[in-house]
């Protein structure tokens, strides 16, 4: 289990992230990246026409989720069958092959699988599993899952990073994963922050070396405090050992920042003036540099209420893919 709680930089009065630095495209390159095909993923992204397996139970497991968020004065969750559908796949497939763990055997983290599944909002899991010898496994599937999120809940600090991501304030939605196969039971707690109002990007993989354009819609009052690219080399396949040997997870690491238009007369504390612009009406547009490679880079919007601000979190974990 991971929660992504990395703060993007550091906000001081002087209006600015210190020690951030900005990446510029050539603008002929910058241009090109404008021209390619691209998707616009809209308020509707989290759904998804599904016929979901063990639907009733998985309320049930909801309604236990929300009522728990409540007791802690935090808002309810709605339910993403997108996010559904990603857990289950992945529950089937651990069940299945007698894996457990965040990682599959192709070596995909969950922010991969989400991402492949066509999410584009941060995300993090919970994952829990048990194993019956001899098979089956004879417990009715609602008592799997309720027992499997009570361990979660039960668990206390500094050991307690499931319940932590359950309350967690600023997830909006959960969709919940259950696969039962002989003796193996797999769950997963898919949850997501819905918080951009369109997300646009790629419409497929783009060449390493290129440009790939990226846009996106801030709701009314919000800011973008820093975008950070991150980037990770094609995953490579996993033994069963060394896939549960892995027991947390955090997005790869960053390898540049990337700062909004400080504004007219404004610069940024390292003496940047910023290389995008964001409207008055919260739409930004950026270009991407896809220079590490092959492998997947992933755009991580942190935004913030005001200028600057501390423990920022991300709201996107957008992939674009370069082959």
């Amino acid at each position: 289990m991971a929660a992504l709680t990395a703060a993007a930089a550091t906000f001081t009065a002087a209006g600015g992230p210190a020690g951030a630095g900005s990446a510029q495209s050539p603008p002929a390159a910058a241009s090109r990246a404008r021209r390619l095909p691209v998707v616009r993923l809209g308020p509707d992204r989290l759904e998804l026409p599904y016929d979901e397996p063990y639907a009733r139970e998985k309320r049930v497991l909801l309604r236990k989720i929300n009522q728990e968020r409540a007791e802690a004065g935090l808002g309810r969750l709605g339910y993403s069958p997108r996010a559904a559908r990603a857990g289950d796949l992945f529950c089937r497939e651990a069940a299945e092959r007698s894996f457990s763990g965040h990682w599959d055997l192709e070596g995909r983290a969950p922010y991969l699988r989400w991402a492949e599944a066509g999410g584009v909002d941060e995300h993090a899991e919970n994952a829990a599993s048990e194993s019956h010898s001899p098979p089956p496994i004879t417990d009715p599937p609602l008592d799997l899952l309720l027992r499997s999120h009570a361990r979660m809940m039960a668990e206390r600090p500094p050991d307690d990073g499931h319940r932590r991501t359950v309350l967690n304030p600023e997830w909006t939605h959960v969709g919940i994963g259950l696969a039962v196969v002989a003796g193996e039971f797999r769950m997963t707690e898919e949850y997501v922050r819905q918080m951009l109002d369109w997300v646009e990007i790629p419409a497929g993989a783009l060449p390493a070396g290129s440009v790939a354009p990226f846009a996106a819609k801030l709701p009314a009052g919000w800011n973008v405090a820093v975008v950070e690219i991150r980037y990770e080399e094609p995953p490579r396949p996993l033994s069963r050992l060394e896939a549960g040997a892995r027991r947390s997870y955090g997005l790869p690491p960053a390898i540049r920042s990337i700062l909004p238009v400080a504004g007219p007369g404004l610069v940024w504390e390292s003496g940047d003036k910023g290389s995008f612009p964001v409207g008055a009406s919260g739409e930004f547009r950026l270009d991407v540099p896809l220079d590490r490679g092959p492998g997947d880079y992933y755009v991580v919007v942190f935004p913030s209420r005001g200028i600057g601000g501390k423990g920022l979190t991300p709201c996107t974990a957008a992939r674009i893919r370069a082959e």
